[in-house]
């Protein structure tokens, strides 16, 4: 779980333009060159699909899948948790048996596959929601992995932004300790938190899913489920932009969404993800 600093230092969309705006650096592009179109422009090749079928797209790309749940401090969007806790059975049926968690810590974990309950804990883990997702992995008989960094053995010598991707490294390397321990081929579910499962790093940031791709040489699968969050610094503007998307959203039950090969040019500006899952329901609570 991340430490109150850790989360001062990594405030979600403060953070997420720094990335964009380095990722855009190193594409090639200047900030004022970006297409100003709607996210709703058309796209003659955007499918709409649903959670299961994008996860069950990723699990044929990669034995790998990363996804994430939106939070800003304790107050989280309760729905992209249950996105993930319904996702589980669709996961089972592909194979997945082990469910990789970033809130998890070593002694929650281990005392829960061995009890195959969770035992009572605080943070994220006392979340009512948090606790069913996890519950319903042991129910059918996963392996819970922690993987978050042990923050005592942060180097002191570190500070700023070096901080954050010490602990994005640790991260990447456990999950890769992780999977090395298990038979090859096995598959992974990851469960991780805004945007640490980006693929693509930017000058001063380099993301657990950078990482994870360039120690492992395993290309994850990342899919996002933040982009219509409605975090504490989001513009009105985003927001009037994403209504564009309320009655398609609706018409296919509140939550859908598409490959970003597939999106709509503005979701261009988001590399790193290889799918997005959109909602009607976004607030952080």
């Amino acid at each position: 779980m991340e430490s109150l600093d850790f989360q001062r230092l990594l405030s979600t969309h403060v953070q997420r333009r720094r990335f964009l705006f380095g990722a855009l650096i190193l594409a090639g592009l200047g900030i004022s060159t970006l297409p100003r179109r709607g996210w709703a422009t058309p796209n003659p090749k955007l499918i709409w699909r649903t959670p299961e079928e994008l996860l069950e797209i990723g699990f044929s790309r990669s034995r790998v899948v990363m996804m994430n749940e939106a939070h800003s401090g304790l107050e989280r969007s309760i729905h992209t948790r249950l996105v993930g806790q319904r996702l589980l059975p669709t996961a089972h049926c592909l194979g997945v048996r082990h469910l990789a968690m970033e809130a998890l810590d070593s002694p929650v974990a281990d005392e829960a596959n061995r009890t195959r309950k969770l035992p009572q804990a605080e943070g994220y883990l006392a979340q009512p929601e948090m606790r069913a997702f996890i519950q319903t992995a042991l129910d059918l008989g996963w392996t819970l992995i922690p993987y978050e960094a042990d923050l005592t053995k942060q180097p002191k010598q570190l500070s700023g932004m070096a901080v954050v991707n010490w602990r994005e490294e640790v991260q990447a390397r456990n999950l890769i300790a992780a999977l090395q321990a298990l038979p090859p081929r096995t598959k992974l579910f990851v469960w991780c938190g805004n945007s640490h499962h980006m693929k693509v790093a930017s000058p001063d940031w380099l993301p657990m899913g950078y990482q994870f791709q360039r120690l492992s040489g395993i290309e994850p699968f990342a899919i996002d489920q933040t982009v219509t969050v409605n975090f504490p610094d989001s513009s009105p503007q985003k927001r009037r932009d994403l209504e564009q998307f309320t009655p398609k959203l609706a018409a296919l039950g509140g939550t859908a969404g598409f490959l970003s090969r597939e999106a709509p040019p503005s979701f261009k500006a988001f590399p790193g993800i290889d799918a997005f899952v959109l909602s009607t329901q976004n607030e952080l609570e």
